[in-house]
């Protein structure tokens, strides 16, 4: 099998990233010829970067913030799931030189908890790209048929409600608005909480999007994309009412393995990659 030897990771910052660590174990555990490089393009920068990468013919490449909206203006085609939700987090080229975007969130954030049963309802808090990215996850892959969002902005909240549900296709009461401050009420509406946000983020470890945590219980699943630190307060708080808990990181390794199998035809050898993750400090320890 013949691959072209370059992938990389757009965005600002990208040193942070543990992309590179799991990319290139995938590639060196499959055995291919391939190359895996984090790159930071400034802003006004991104139009070359994408001229650059078609020159350069790489196989593909990874986007991360701030770039995932912009990106879609500069490729040449959008999978229908990057154009639901609106964002794209991996570029792929096809053997005409073609760049299309598609928006392997949806298939990370379901990937640790395909096997579980869907709730009724859902809470997914955060209006960003991967708020919707969860939001349409759960509408559309998982069937949820009560989604609720809430952010601080409850602008935000809004217009990703209404362009979801138009993008998407689903009927009006599928997707819904809760205010900021009626979030911790919701909660006992959901079987399904979901932090789409970067609070608990290092090195704010104190910090949670529910700090009165009594609304939690045992049907709660408790999903929380902060990977760093693991568990982060809010998963702390929840498995202390009996919640289950899902952290970020096996999100992390799903959409990955989804833009690998995209750009290769492989499937990434996730034993491989949970070392190196480890190796690293990070462990990924799926539902509990």
């Amino acid at each position: 099998m013949h691959l072209k030897s370059l992938a990389i990771l757009i965005g600002d910052p990208v040193g942070h990233s543990l992309s590179p660590t799991i990319m290139q174990t995938a590639m060196d555990a499959a055995g291919l010829p391939m190359t895996y490089l984090a790159m930071k393009v400034e802003s006004a920068h991104l139009a070359a970067a994408v001229d650059g990468m078609h020159a350069l013919g790489i196989v593909g490449a990874n986007v991360t913030i701030p770039h995932k909206e912009r990106v879609m203006d500069f490729l040449d085609e959008l999978s229908p799931t990057a154009r639901a939700v609106g964002a794209v987090n991996t570029i792929v080229m096809d053997g005409d030189g073609r760049f299309t975007g598609e928006n392997t969130d949806v298939a990370g954030f379901v990937a640790p908890i395909s096997g579980l049963k869907a709730p009724a309802a859902a809470l997914v808090l955060g209006t960003g790209g991967a708020a919707r990215a969860v939001a349409y996850a759960c509408a559309v892959e998982l069937g949820i048929q009560r989604v609720l969002v809430s952010g601080r902005s409850h602008g935000k909240a809004v217009a990703l409600v209404e362009t979801l549900t138009d993008a998407a296709d689903l009927p009006d009461q599928v997707l819904s608005v809760v205010r900021w401050e009626d979030r911790e009420q919701a909660v006992a509406e959901v079987g399904l909480v979901v932090n789409a946000t970067s609070v608990g983020m290092h090195p704010h470890v104190q910090d949670t999007p529910l700090p009165g945590a009594h609304h939690l219980a045992a049907h709660h699943l408790v999903y929380d994309l902060v990977y760093r630190p693991h568990p982060t307060r809010l998963l702390v708080d929840a498995a202390g009412r009996g919640a289950r808990t899902q952290g970020g990181l096996d999100m992390l390794i799903g959409q990955a393995a989804a833009a690998f199998r995209l750009w290769t035809g492989v499937d990434m050898n996730l034993d491989a990659v949970r070392a190196a993750l480890s190796s690293a400090g990070f462990q990924s320890t799926g539902t509990s």
